[in-house]
């Protein structure tokens, strides 16, 4: 009896670093690539789109994250920053000074 396989190949070209790379990223996650690329295939049709949002600015860095967080603190009054007439100041209380 033969068993008729319900999948089908994809032909994808893709720069030569980067599937070593994440050859190397999916083996230690203990998963092949095709399961990488089949799990981000049923996501997408799970969630009738990408499962990432494109953009065309870089993603914000962890201390611009946090730096945004921090102001959003600020903003409802989670945390208090000190606030300064002029530069001398300012520097007086940067070099500790009374």
């Amino acid at each position: 009896m033969q068993t008729i396989s319900n999948t089908t190949n994809i032909t994808i070209r893709i720069d030569k670093n980067l599937k070593k790379s994440v050859d190397n990223l999916f083996k230690k996650l203990g998963i092949s690539t095709s399961s990488a690329i089949n799990m981000f295939l049923k996501q997408c049709e799970r969630e009738q789109g990408l499962v990432f949002t494109p953009t065309l600015a870089p993603a914000p860095s962890k201390e611009l994250k946090s730096a945004l967080e921090e102001i959003e603190d600020y903003k409802k009054g989670k945390i208090n920053l000190e606030s300064f007439d002029d530069v001398q100041a300012l520097r007086k209380a940067l070099t500790n000074e009374k």
